[in-house]
Formats: C-alpha cells, structure tokens, sequence
C-alpha cells in the first residue's frame, strides 16, 4: 500500500487530516478523499496527526499505524489554577535522600521524555543512566579536573563562572557538582542533528523534570557535568559516549531531602504588545 489507505465508508471528507498535516503533504479529493499530493509521500515526518485528528478512525498511515494510536475520549486538561500551581512549585533539588531510584521507576520517569515534541518529530535522543555513589563521584572528579584545565586556560572566565570556589570546595570534601545525588541522567543527541538535537534535549528534560515529581523525585540540571561531557575526552571516555552522539543534558535526580512550603518567587512579567 502507499503511505495512507482511507476507508470510504467512515471517511466524511471533512479535510481535517489535510489541514493538519505539517507539510502539506495531503490534499482533498471531493470524490476519492484524502490523497498524498504526487512525489510527496517521502517527506512524511510520521507525526500522527492525520491519524489522530481523524473522529472516524477513517485514515491509516504506514508510518504511523492507526492500530498503534491509543485512542483519547476526553482531553486530560487540568483546571488553570492547578496547572500554574504545579508549574510554578518545581524547584531545583539540590538535597538528596541516599536512597536511590528503583530502575522501574526510572524507566517510567524517561518514558515521558519519549513523547517531548521535536523539529520535523526529529527525535534522536537517547539517554544514559549512571548509578553508584563511586561512578557519581568519579565523574565530579573529572569536572573538576576539567575546570582545573579551565582556571590555567583563561582565569577571569573561570572566576567569573565560580570555578575556583567549586575546586575549593571539592578538594574540601564537598561535591557541588553533582551534590551527592543517587543518580544522574546523561542525554544524548546524534551528531547528524546538529542543533536540533540541542533544543530536543531541553525540551525532554524539561518534560522529564515536571513530571518527575509526581513520583516524588527532584532534579536538578548540572550545568558544569554537561558543559565537561561536550568536550573533555577523559569524561568522554568514561561515559562511554558513541562516536556518533554527543552530550546535549545532563540532570541529577533522587528523591528529596527535604520538603519545601512556600512557592518561589519570581521577576515581574516583562511584556510588551506589538501593534503596527
């Protein structure tokens, strides 16, 4: 079969699956339906939506099976209250229990990174997860030897970014680089992707990070490990990155030490209306 097949019996010719197709892919035929517009075929980018958007269930890709869509009959939308409750509650964790978090369940936080929107559903991210307390400290270890390179290469940047005081602290004993979390979580993109890759990356972590408290887990991003795991061969190597992926993200996660009781406080919105 070709890329669709359109059952005609449930298909009203209503041209929802036209309308939403992101590439203009599909055009309407009064009489025959949905078509693919001649030689475009190949630029479907398997996003669904001509699948689901159909109320008939009348339409089937072969990239996108209708029989491998799970069917929705009411929206999931929170009330708008709840929803910017839960938003504005996520805080960064920098505290963690030693308890650390079961596989089942770390399984079940990256799940929902899977389902993060991407540039022309791209995709392309995998992820490493790195457990026990000796692999955790080790890879400080090598940021910090990192940073060391760092603070010799161009000391005012490095002031200016607290190395010097995050080495200092690390000699002491003190880990502020991955602050003793159980587990961290290191996203990869294919180099192929290039910057998209970058941008997938903060969108799946950020899906990861909101939903990760609803098992009771913090996160928190760790800026310098990711910053180190771009570039520092040593760290590279530990990591055992691929040769064809890269370091997009890296997030410390367990669960918290503590509980906190008051919502944060930001900047006041900045906003500003352009009319012509």
């Amino acid at each position: 079969m070709g890329l669709i097949r359109v059952d005609m019996e449930k298909c009203e010719r209503d041209g929802f699956c036209v309308e939403v197709c992101p590439l203009n892919i599909l055009m309407l035929d009064a009489k025959e339906g949905p078509k693919v517009r001649p030689m475009m075929g190949r630029f479907c980018i398997a996003c669904g939506h001509c699948v689901a958007v159909c109320p008939h269930g009348a339409l089937d890709n072969v990239r996108t099976p209708l029989a491998e869509q799970v069917p929705i009959h009411k929206y999931p939308v929170l009330d708008s209250e709840t929803a910017f409750t839960f938003l504005r509650s996520r805080r960064s964790v920098r505290c963690y229990k030693e308890e650390p978090v079961s596989r089942e369940t770390m399984l079940r936080l990256l799940e929902v990174a899977r389902y993060t929107p991407s540039g022309h559903n791209s995709q392309g991210i995998s992820y490493l997860v790195v457990e026990g307390k000796e692999n955790i400290h080790h890879i400080s270890e090598l940021v910090v030897d990192w940073m060391r390179k760092r603070v010799e290469a161009d000391p005012r940047e490095a002031s200016r970014l607290g190395m010097p005081g995050l080495i200092k602290a690390f000699d002491k004993g003190e880990d502020k680089i991955l602050r003793d979390a159980p587990q961290i979580i290191v996203a990869m993109g294919a180099k192929e992707l290039g910057a998209a890759a970058q941008a997938t990356t903060y969108l799946a972590l950020e899906y990861l990070e909101l939903y990760a408290t609803t098992l009771h887990l913090g996160t928190c991003w760790a800026g310098f490990a990711q910053a180190a795991a771009k570039e520092y061969e040593p760290l590279i190597a530990f990591l055992k990155i691929p040769e064809d992926k890269q370091v997009k993200g890296i997030l410390m996660v367990g669960y918290p030490r503590h509980v906190y009781y008051r919502l944060p406080e930001r900047n006041p919105l900045e906003v500003a209306w352009f009319e012509k």
